[in-house]
C-alpha cells in the first residue's frame, strides 16, 4: 500500500461520518471555486457561502422560568410569537497552494442579525445594570457584536506545507489560527478525547441540536505537525500560542440560560432575608433584590497547552487505533462569589459584594480511540482519562471562618483558580454509522448513533464544593456514572421534482442515565430534540424548514428554611438550613433546562459561489 492509499485508508471513517452528518444537518458539500491562475503550479480556490436564517419563538415562556432571577433575561426579551432571529451569515474562504505542498488559507464569516437591533429586558430584576441601576435595555458589547453585528471575524489564517520523506512518509505541518480534532466522538463535545482542543460554539450547539463536536470548534492559534511514517504509522504532536474560551450564550440573547456568566453576566441576583451567605436572617426582607456584581475573569496562559498523538493501521485490525496525551486548560467558566459585610452603602445601591469568572488550568488527558467497520457499520470508539479535571461544583463563597468550620460551599481564599473541586475522571464514547438503500419509505437514509459515558474516580481537590457529596441537595447531584445517548436520521428522497433531492432530518439527545460530573457532560431526563425538512436544489440552493427544542426538570423552592427545619435549597449554607427564596429555582438538571420554554421554528436559505 503506498502513501496516499494509507492516507485514504485512515481518513476513511471521518469522511463517512462528516458527509452523513452534514447532510443531516442541511449543509450539502459544493464544490470550491477554482480560479484560473495561468499557472499548473499555484492553484487558488475562493469561496463565498451565504446563509439567510429566521427564527420565531413557538413556546410560551414558563412562568417559574420567567421568574428566575438568574436566568430569564433572554426569556423576557422574547415574546412567543417574536423573531429571534433575522440573520444573514456570509463565510468567505481563500485557499492558495503551491504544487499542492505548501500555501496559506484565511476563512473570514461576517454576520448581521435584525432581530437583535432593539433587544433589552424591561424586567426590572434584569441581570444588566447601568450606573448600579438595572438597565431596561442592554446588551453587553460581546453580544451585540455576535448576536446582532454588523461583525466580522477572521476564522482560520494559517500556513501550510508538506514534504515527502523518502517512499512511504509524508511530513506536514501548520502554523496559524486553525484547528485540529482528535478522536472518533462525532456528537459529544464534553466526553471525547478532543475537549479542549479548542474553544466551542456552546450557543451553535443549542440552536442547532446533532450539530457535529468539530462543526462547533474555533480556530485556535497554534503550531501542529504530522509524519506519516509508513502504511501502518503515523505521528502528530501541536503546540498551542493562544487560548478560546467556549462561546456561551450570552446574557440577554434568546438561548442565554445563566445572565451572569461569560462577557454579557454583569450582576448575580440574591436575596435579602433567608440567604445561606447572611445566615438565618438576612438584613432585608425577602423582596429586598441584592447583587453581587461582576469583577474579573481570570484565564489561563495562552502558551503550555499542547498534545501528542500517534496512529497504528495494521492490516490485522483492518481499523485505526489512536493513542492521545494531551495538557490542556478548561473552556468552561466557573464561578467564586466574594460578599461583602452590608452596610448603609450596600443597602442603598442593593451591591453587596462581587463575583469573579474563572478557567482552571492543568488538565491531563490519556486517551485511546478505534475506527473500524464492522457488518457496513462505520464504528468509533473513544477513551480517556482525565487528571486533575474540574469537577461540577457549586459556586465556592470566599470566607475564612465558614472555610475553617468545614462549611461545605465555601473556601478561605481565592488565587485565581483554585475555586472549584479537580479530580480525576474516566470518558468514552462509541458511536456507530449505518447507511440504508431503497425501501418504500425512502429512496435512502443514513443512521448515527452515539452513546457517550462517564465515571468520577476519585475528588482530589476542594471536595468541600464538588456537587457528588451526600450534603448536596440539589437536582443535578452528581452520580458516579452517566450515560448519554445521541441520535442523527436523515431519510432522503431523489428526485421529488426534477433536480430537487428531500430530505427529513431528525435529531434527538438525551440522558439516559445519572448526572456527569463534569460541566455540560449531561444531566438524566435533559436533552434536545429537532425535527425538519430540506430540500437541495440542483445542488446549489438548500432550504431547510426545523423545528427546535430544549427539554429538562429543575427544582422550585416551596419552603425557604430556617434552623432546624431545613428548607428546599441545594446547599447547607453557613446555618445548615438549606436556606431558599419561594418561588425561584434552586437547581436546574444541565443546561438545557434553563432553556426547556424556548422552542423554535427555523428556516434557513443556503448557497454557495
Amino acid at each position: 500500500m503506498n502513501k496516499n492509499n494509507k492516507i485514504c485508508h485512515a481518513s476513511i471513517h471521518r469522511g463517512l461520518l462528516a458527509s452523513a452528518i452534514l447532510t443531516g444537518l442541511g449543509i450539502a458539500p459544493v464544490q470550491a471555486f477554482e480560479i484560473d491562475t495561468g499557472s499548473q503550479d499555484v492553484s487558488v480556490r475562493f469561496d463565498n457561502t451565504v446563509k439567510l436564517n429566521y427564527a420565531q419563538r413557538v413556546q410560551s415562556a414558563d412562568s417559574k422560568l420567567a421568574n428566575a432571577w438568574n436566568n430569564n433575561d433572554g426569556d423576557r426579551n422574547f415574546s412567543s410569537g417574536s423573531p429571534v432571529a433575522q440573520r444573514v451569515d456570509v463565510l468567505s474562504e481563500l485557499d492558495v497552494a503551491f504544487k499542492k505542498t505548501a500555501g496559506f488559507r484565511v476563512s473570514a464569516n461576517s454576520w448581521y442579525d435584525h432581530a437583535y437591533d432593539d433587544v433589552g429586558s424591561f424586567n426590572p430584576s434584569t441581570n444588566q445594570l447601568n450606573d448600579g441601576k438595572p438597565d431596561s435595555r442592554h446588551l453587553s458589547g460581546y453580544a451585540e457584536r455576535y448576536n446582532n453585528g454588523p461583525s466580522s471575524e477572521i476564522l482560520d489564517a494559517f500556513l501550510f506545507g508538506n514534504t515527502e520523506v523518502g517512499d512511504e512518509s509524508l511530513l506536514s505541518g501548520r502554523l496559524g489560527k486553525t484547528t485540529q480534532y482528535w478522536g472518533e466522538s462525532v456528537l459529544s463535545f464534553t466526553h471525547g478525547v478532543s475537549y479542549g482542543q479548542s474553544g466551542l460554539d456552546i450557543s451553535k450547539a443549542l440552536a442547532v441540536p446533532g450539530t457535529e463536536a468539530k462543526e462547533l470548534f474555533i480556530p485556535r492559534t497554534q503550531l501542529s505537525t504530522n509524519f506519516t511514517i509508513n502504511p501502518q504509522w503515523s505521528i502528530g504532536a501541536q503546540y498551542f500560542l493562544d487560548w478560546n474560551a467556549a462561546r456561551i450564550p450570552e446574557s440577554g440573547t434568546y438561548l442565554g440560560f445563566n445572565d451572569g456568566i461569560q462577557s454579557g453576566g454583569h450582576n448575580l441576583s440574591i436575596i435579602g432575608a433567608a440567604n445561606p451567605l447572611f445566615g438565618e436572617a438576612g438584613p432585608l426582607g425577602a423582596n429586598q433584590f441584592l447583587r453581587l456584581q461582576n469583577g474579573h475573569t481570570y484565564t489561563p496562559d495562552k502558551t503550555g497547552d499542547f498534545g501528542l498523538m500517534a496512529k497504528w493501521s495494521p492490516a490485522w485490525l483492518d481499523g485505526t487505533l489512536g493513542f492521545y496525551y494531551r495538557k490542556t486548560s478548561d473552556i468552561l467558566p466557573n464561578v467564586v462569589l466574594h460578599p461583602t459585610a452590608v452596610g448603609p452603602a450596600q443597602l442603598i445601591s442593593g451591591v453587596v459584594g462581587s463575583y469573579n469568572q474563572f478557567y482552571a488550568d492543568d488538565i491531563d488527558i490519556y486517551g485511546i480511540s478505534l475506527s473500524k467497520n464492522i457488518e457496513g457499520v462505520s464504528v468509533g470508539l473513544d477513551v480517556n482519562y482525565r487528571h486533575n479535571m474540574p469537577l461540577s461544583s457549586v459556586a465556592a463563597t470566599v470566607s475564612q471562618a465558614a472555610a475553617a468550620a468545614g462549611t461545605p460551599g465555601f473556601i478561605s481564599s481565592f488565587n485565581g483558580e483554585n475555586a472549584v473541586a479537580r479530580g480525576n475522571t474516566v470518558h468514552a464514547v462509541l458511536n456507530g454509522l449505518a447507511t440504508f438503500g431503497n425501501t418504500p419509505v425512502w429512496d435512502s437514509s443514513s443512521l448515527l448513533v452515539e452513546l457517550a459515558y462517564s465515571r468520577w474516580l476519585s475528588v482530589t481537590d476542594n471536595e468541600q464544593l464538588f456537587k457528588g457529596e451526600d450534603w448536596y441537595h440539589g437536582i443535578d447531584k452528581v452520580s458516579k456514572d452517566n450515560y448519554v445517548l445521541g441520535m442523527n436520521f436523515n431519510p432522503t428522497w431523489y428526485q421529488v421534482f426534477p433536480g430537487i433531492n428531500m430530505y427529513m432530518p431528525v435529531s434527538y439527545t438525551v440522558g439516559l442515565s445519572g448526572d456527569s460530573s463534569v460541566q455540560m457532560g449531561g444531566n438524566t431526563g435533559t436533552g434536545s430534540y429537532s425535527v425538519g425538512v430540506g430540500m437541495d436544489v440542483h445542488d446549489e440552493y438548500r432550504f431547510d424548514l426545523k423545528y427546535v427544542a430544549n427539554f429538562g426538570d429543575f427544582d422550585m423552592c416551596k419552603s425557604p428554611g430556617s434552623v432546624g427545619r431545613p428548607g428546599d435549597g441545594a446547599t447547607p449554607g453557613v446555618n445548615g438550613s438549606y436556606s431558599c427564596v419561594v418561588g425561584q429555582p434552586t437547581t436546574f438538571a444541565g443546561s438545557s433546562a434553563q432553556i426547556s420554554d424556548r422552542g423554535m421554528v427555523t428556516a434557513t436559505f443556503k448557497t454557495t459561489f
